[in-house]
């Protein structure tokens, strides 16, 4: 007769602990994962995701110049100062949402040329005969029409420029050209 033979099982892998990786002690549960201190708050918040891209300095003007650009075409076309107030309120929100904050300072002091800039080439692009008065005579009324555009926005995105780290841009200029002048000197 034989004996039934008996199945082996192995015991089960020690839970390891999702906060540090180890092995958890014998009759306790694993402890809930926390936060590494360095961990940026997107990882620590799960219900609020920050994966939003960054853009340099020079990536936030050239998506202002594009944005500015096509509401100054549109403005133009359409004759309207409003369309070409909100294209420069657009533009400038996405430069500043969407910067790095080594960049907020490039970011805040570039969207009044770039306008300028973008608001010149609509009127080339869409003078008739004589392009060099009609583009000077349309730049000059559209920034008249917009001018209370041009400086309520502006108020806003320094207010979310400096709550997004504007100042701390602005002391380590003050450092670095600090530094430039003891090396002078």
């Amino acid at each position: 007769m034989s004996t039934p033979s008996r199945a082996r099982t192995r015991p089960a892998p020690p839970a390891r602990s999702p906060a540090s990786g180890r092995p958890a002690l014998p009759g306790r549960s694993p402890a809930p994962a926390r936060p590494r201190a360095g961990a940026p708050a997107a990882r620590r918040q799960p219900g609020r995701a920050r994966n939003r891209p960054r853009l340099t300095g020079r990536g936030a003007v050239l998506v202002m110049l594009v944005v500015f650009l096509i509401g100054d075409l549109i403005g133009v076309g359409l004759h309207s100062t409003l369309v070409a107030g909100l294209g420069y309120a657009a533009g400038c929100a996405l430069a500043v949402i969407y910067a790095r904050r080594e960049a907020m300072l490039v970011v805040v002091t570039t969207p009044p040329a770039a306008f300028l800039l973008a608001l010149v080439t609509a009127e080339l692009l869409t003078a008739g005969r004589s392009a060099l008065l009609s583009a000077a005579e349309g730049t000059l009324l559209t920034l008249a029409g917009t001018a209370p555009w041009l400086l309520v926005v502006t108020l806003g995105y320094l207010g979310v420029a400096s709550a997004r780290g504007l100042p701390r841009c602005i002391q380590d200029l003050r450092a670095a050209l600090a530094g430039q002048h003891a090396t002078r000197g």
